[in-house]
């Protein structure tokens, strides 16, 4: 034993941590590096990595910046329902069977992993049906009445705007600040403890 878990304080042991940590005595235990690995996942930057790791896993390319993908995540909510983004997954569709760049991807809700419940947007639609088709099953869900593709594209539109307003802004922060926001759980939370002036930037409701 050469040290103690930097997080807990308790002893490292080839029991509590990696081999590695217990040799060394740096890092932490195993309880809390799993802990700090599933926090880290619940950030905004986390969910940007593990949405380029996934799209690498299935053979898709990944185009998107963090900058990008958080303007489209910006508003926290699917474009399809209106629900909250899942909190440990990227929350991104793919409006066709492409790979994920700015203008092939639409905010989208999904359930968890081994989560109970219904599934979300992204699970029912697994590219199977057109996103216009999933948008009014939706709508007719909320409202019941069906909408008219005037109100589809009336939404498409007012997405983009709201996402090209987000990247305005985000794309002007500076590297330290771009570094905290990724360490943020959404990007109105990060923003607000940025910059005063974008204080009227919040999530849709």
């Amino acid at each position: 034993m050469k040290g103690e878990c930097s997080r807990c304080k308790r002893p490292l042991t080839v029991e509590n941590a990696s081999n590695a940590v217990a040799r060394t005595g740096i890092g932490r235990c195993r309880s809390c590096e799993n802990e700090h690995t599933k926090g880290r996942s619940r950030t905004l930057g986390g969910r940007y990595t593990l949405g380029r790791s996934q799209a690498k896993f299935n053979n898709h390319k990944w185009e998107l910046s963090f900058q990008q993908y958080a303007a489209i995540v910006a508003s926290g909510r699917c474009f399809y329902c209106g629900n909250p983004l899942p909190t440990a997954a990227a929350g991104l569709d793919r409006k066709e069977n492409e790979d994920y760049s700015w203008d092939t991807v639409f905010p989208c809700c999904g359930k968890q992993p081994k989560a109970k419940g219904p599934r979300g947007c992204n699970e029912t639609k697994s590219h199977e049906i057109a996103p216009i088709l999933l948008f009014v099953r939706r709508w007719y869900e909320r409202s019941g009445k069906l909408p008219t593709e005037r109100e589809f594209e009336d939404s498409v539109r007012q997405f983009e705007a709201r996402r090209d307003r987000a990247f305005e802004i985000i794309s002007k922060l500076e590297a330290g600040e771009v570094r905290k926001l990724k360490r943020a759980k959404s990007v109105a939370e990060g923003l607000a403890a940025l910059r005063s002036d974008v204080l009227d930037f919040a999530p849709e409701t």
